[in-house]
């Protein structure tokens, strides 16, 4: 009688260990969500090392920047998308660009392109794609534009055509000195060819 106990005890134990161990078995080698989040696991090790550069860059929405520039106007600069790296947080890089410059005498410029970059250190900006601009009564069209917060002046290029009460102007290049608000055009292949103007 105390045999059978015994053996009836060694049996249970024995059945519990086997239990146990298939259990652990499944548990670790054969479950189903282990190899999800192996898998998710090596997903990620293939984006660390082919996106990189993904991870040095922040991203960020409807992005503003206020301040003052070297002749103390005033200027807004929005954008829809906004990135900047890790390693270089003054440099931000734009889409769907607006920018407000409010100078002292009440007048207001504004620049709206596709693509810009602000440098939050310097000031600068640069505008790019479908560039468009407005002062007063104005309007103007160009490739690119960038302003110089050390000259204090904008530099406008690349297929530049103006509309204004005075008419139409097309040119290369023109430069808007921020301090007297006016225009300086000229044409690449006509060098004498420097018209002063009122935008």
């Amino acid at each position: 009688m105390e045999l059978n106990r015994a053996r009836k005890k060694t049996a249970i134990q024995l059945m519990l260990l086997t239990a146990g161990f298939l259990l652990v078995i499944f548990i670790y080698f054969l479950n189903p969500a282990n190899k999800k989040q192996e898998k998710i696991l090596e997903d990620i090790s293939d984006i660390k090392d082919t996106g990189s550069d993904i991870e040095n860059k922040n991203i960020f929405e409807n992005l503003e920047y206020r301040g003052v520039d070297k002749n103390k106007n005033e200027f807004v600069i929005f954008s829809e998308y906004s990135e900047f790296k890790t390693e270089e947080p003054s440099i931000i890089n734009m889409k769907n660009v607006s920018c407000f410059f409010y100078f002292k005498d009440g007048t207001i410029l504004e620049i709206r392109s596709k693509t810009g970059i602000y440098n939050n250190v310097t000031l600068d900006m640069s505008f790019e794609e479908n560039v468009n601009m407005f002062y007063m009564d104005n309007s103007l069209v160009s490739d690119k534009a960038d302003f110089s917060n050390e000259n204090n002046n904008l530099i406008i290029e690349g297929n530049v055509t103006t509309q204004s009460q005075k008419g139409e102007l097309m040119a290369d290049k023109l430069n808007f000195d921020f301090s007297d608000k006016k225009l300086k055009a000229s044409m690449y292949n006509e060098d004498r060819v420097n018209i002063k103007t009122s935008f």
